[in-house]
């Protein structure tokens, strides 16, 4: 009976552990290349691989200007810069939704720039400290509509304000690139 328990408990825990260890390891393209997924079913052995080449990768819109400063003067990469109120404005609201939060976009991001999500929500809760930074960084870069998006270097050097109309994921990310050669 202990020997059947153990084998229960083992076969049930394993997969939870491996895929711990795989996500503590650093589950991103910069580090799997490929995983593979053993399933047995009834009596079967299904083996599934998962590539990171059929992904984008891992792409992360920060709250924190510090933080993303950081990490593009550490990658030697633009920070984007976006300008919202994700809770009350239509315009941003489309903008996430077609192209922010399109593959295309954010494959083409997780190589070319850092990004900043400054938020201006009307209901959603925000700390004190990001509502503080959020309104100094509006200040600061004259913001006065919503959405703006900003491409600026890791000192905070405005290199350029993407242009919003009409945009697609690719007009956005010829714009980007645009500025980005310059």
């Amino acid at each position: 009976m202990t020997n059947r328990l153990s084998t229960v408990s083992f076969s049930g825990i394993l997969p939870l552990v491996l895929l711990g260890f795989v996500c503590l390891a650093g589950c991103n393209s910069a580090s799997l290349r490929s995983l593979s997924i053993w399933k047995s079913t009834d009596g079967a052995t299904i083996e599934e691989t998962i590539s990171d080449s059929d992904y984008a990768p891992l792409t992360i819109w920060h709250e924190s200007y510090e933080t993303a400063r950081g990490i593009a003067a550490e990658k030697e990469m633009p920070i984007m810069v976006g300008f919202t109120g994700s809770d009350w404005c239509p315009p941003c609201k489309r903008l996430k939704k077609n192209v922010l939060d399109s593959d295309e976009f954010m494959a083409w991001a997780g190589d070319n720039a850092v990004l900043l999500e400054l938020d201006y929500p009307e209901d959603t809760e925000q700390s004190a400290d990001i509502k503080a930074q959020n309104e100094a960084m509006k200040t600061r870069y004259q913001i006065s509509q919503y959405p703006t998006m900003l491409l600026m270097n890791p000192a905070g050097e405005v290199l350029g304000k993407i242009d919003l109309k009409d945009v697609t994921p690719t007009s956005f990310i010829e714009r980007a690139e645009s500025i980005l050669a310059n």
